[in-house]
């Protein structure tokens, strides 16, 4: 399983978001990818998925998350979508 995280920016907000991501990934022994707006990667999913809203976690080309989770929120996202697979 591999999750892709898209940010709006280098922004403290991002930043946090992306460290939540990646603790509860690592957690729960999930690889994640995680570009922004300015990456061509970022844009190119960004436009396929007509994204409007970030941070956007993303898996199989779909949006389960936006926004910036708190760590017991994203841990019970990460851990549902373990437990679908």
């Amino acid at each position: 399983m591999k999750l892709t995280l898209i940010l709006a920016g280098p922004y403290n907000s991002c930043i946090a978001t992306k460290d939540v991501w990646q603790q509860s990934c690592t957690k729960h022994n999930i690889d994640i990818e995680v570009t922004d707006l300015d990456d061509k990667k970022g844009q190119a999913i960004t436009a396929d998925l007509e994204l409007k809203s970030f941070p956007a976690l993303i898996y199989n080309n779909k949006v389960i998350a936006v926004g910036h989770p708190d760590i017991q929120t994203a841990d019970k996202i990460i851990s549902d979508l373990v437990q679908q697979e």
